[in-house]
């Protein structure tokens, strides 16, 4: 007989109102491996309204939500156990060091059992700096050090709420070293929200979209691409694309501008649509092949929302 797994975060159809307004609707969503999940969405979408009820500082107008198979509302102490949480612009006692804010934080969370806090500060590249004071540390020791408080339950779920926000180059790239190896070394459950997209490319198993209030996509990054699109300059574009709707493997045609148009047909290579509209008496005065990023997919899944508040 198979074991049934219990997933490591489980949200069923949750909901969050604020003073009548619908901030999240019938979310779900279900993490069963270790692995680095992105949880992308424009400003004001819900995504730290959503970190915010996992931790349970917040309650769910409807739906549950379970670390563990440990209900968060109903089981809070149990579910936090398995969680460990960075949020954005962590803050500690500026005139006690490195190794003394981890003891403190591990009081104040109740420890069951004792983490090494030297070999979590040399995980998170702290190694010599745990006996400074945390108000001689850079932005980036700060980061670096809300990742081993997050680390200190030993949790099986970690949520990190942009933890590459304000680093400088060489912080961003150890961020995305650590990131992986939290997942695919250690075994944890890693929900990273950032708006780096790049980063999130390069670092991040699955993709979560979440925009306005609701899961509008998820998958590997990989699959939120189409594929190359074309831009196409010609003359009467609305009669070529009214012919180019015609083709079965033209996903989509937008005109961008008065005489140029953008083409997505993952399927078509880009000789056949030339082949097509020579045929049909269309001159083309400019081709070019694009390969869409998942910058593109999501601002085209998001309707462009670069500055939803």
């Amino acid at each position: 007989m198979i074991e049934k797994q219990i997933p490591v975060l489980k949200i069923e159809n949750l909901s969050k109102d604020f003073s009548g307004t619908k901030v999240l609707s019938n979310i779900n969503l279900i993490l069963n491996s270790p692995g680095v999940y992105g949880f992308l969405g424009p400003n004001g979408a819900g995504k730290t309204t959503t970190f915010k009820l996992i931790c349970a500082l917040l309650k769910p107008t409807a739906g549950r939500i379970f670390i563990s198979g440990e209900d968060v509302q109903k089981e809070t102490k149990a579910a936090m156990e398995h969680l460990g949480v960075q949020f954005d612009s962590p803050a500690f006692y500026p005139y006690l060091t490195g190794v003394e804010n981890l003891k403190i934080i591990g009081k104040w969370i109740r420890l069951k059992k004792t983490y090494d806090i030297k070999r979590l500060l040399s995980f998170a590249g702290l190694s010599e700096s745990g006996s400074k004071k945390v108000k001689e540390y850079s932005w980036g020791m700060k980061q670096r050090l809300g990742i081993a408080a997050a680390l200190l339950p030993n949790p099986e779920l970690v949520l990190l709420d942009e933890p590459t926000n304000g680093l400088d180059p060489s912080g961003i790239a150890y961020m995305r070293e650590l990131l992986p190896t939290l997942a695919h070394e250690q075994g944890r459950t890693v929900l990273l929200s950032s708006h780096r997209m790049e980063e999130v490319e390069q670092v991040c198993d699955k993709v979560i979209i979440i925009h306005k209030g609701a899961i509008v996509a998820s998958g590997a990054p990989s699959e939120f691409t189409v594929g190359k699109t074309l831009e196409l300059i010609c003359d009467n574009p609305n009669s070529v694309i009214e012919l180019l709707n015609k083709l079965d493997k033209i996903n989509n045609v937008t005109l961008l501008s008065n005489n140029k148009i953008q083409i997505i047909a993952p399927e078509l290579e880009t000789r056949e649509i030339k082949t097509f509209l020579t045929k049909n008496l269309i001159v083309i005065k400019e081709i070019n092949e694009k390969r869409e990023t998942l910058e593109n997919a999501f601002f085209r899944l998001t309707k462009g929302s670069k500055n939803e508040k």
